[in-house]
């Protein structure tokens, strides 16, 4: 089986070239190619969620796919909009679903909405992104998590940012071997821990990013050699199986600081 770090790369290599044959899927293009012929002609929250294929093409579009059942969760976060910073969408811990409600900001926008790019081709970049990391993730869940990393990571600026994010979160645990057990402590405790390990300033450092890629992906490898074998395939925010590190060498990882970074 080919290496996370030797896949990612060849994705990452060819991302242009691997998109594009990504939008001519039948599926996809389909898909896109009604939701681009639809959603300007949507003017309110209610004819938004009201068609299922639109609302559900978006919720894929900026990663909440698995909360498309949730309508009514979804109709007061569009309804309170973004400009308020007491609204539901800023005071989620899921910073996806700000990226959702300020794309479709119909609280500031009304029925211009969905003529904005974050709905138009904002959404269609976005599913096609989705979409390629749900592919390489059927095949290796590593491959996904460090290609989501590598989209989200500018756009974090808080050790709070990485605990709001699981497959963030999920990515840093296995770049540092920090144990899943972790996410059980106090919310400041593990705040300082995740601190000792990375600084989220490199965050806004390609070459940081990159070279904090390189160690996750070994990592992914190193732990998952003997469980991918018997282990079905993992969603981005699924649990990963059992390790194939003893506690001991566990521990000795997680104290080593990420040199260089």
């Amino acid at each position: 089986m080919i290496s996370t770090s030797t896949r990612y790369q060849i994705i990452s290599n060819n991302m242009a070239r691997t998109k594009a044959t990504i939008e001519k899927d039948p599926v996809v293009k389909r898909e896109t190619d009604y939701y681009l012929a639809n959603i300007k002609n949507i003017k309110t929250i209610d004819d938004f969620i009201k068609n299922d294929r639109l609302f559900k093409y978006a919720m894929k579009a900026y990663g909440l796919e698995d909360m498309a059942y949730g309508k009514a969760l979804i109709k007061k976060l569009l309804q309170g909009g973004v400009a308020d910073p007491l609204s539901m969408a800023n005071k989620m811990t899921n910073p996806l679903y700000k990226e959702f409600a300020k794309a479709f900001d119909f609280a500031a926008k009304g029925a211009a909405a969905t003529s904005a790019a974050g709905a138009t081709t904002g959404a269609v970049d976005r599913y096609i992104q989705q979409t390629l990391e749900k592919t390489e993730g059927d095949q290796n869940q590593g491959v996904q998590i460090a290609l989501y990393f590598k989209r989200k990571a500018s756009s974090i600026t808080t050790t709070m940012g990485l605990l709001a994010d699981k497959a963030v979160l999920k990515f840093v645990q296995t770049t540092f071997g920090i144990p899943e057990a972790a996410s059980k402590a106090d919310i400041d405790l593990q705040v300082r821990n995740l601190e000792k390990y990375l600084n989220v300033k490199d965050l806004q450092d390609p070459k940081k990013v990159d070279k904090l890629i390189q160690r996750f992906s070994a990592m992914w490898d190193m732990n998952n050699a003997t469980a991918a074998s018997v282990a079905p395939v993992l969603t981005l925010f699924g649990q990963s199986p059992e390790q194939g590190f003893s506690v001991d060498l566990m521990m000795s990882i997680a104290k080593l600081r990420p040199g260089g970074v």
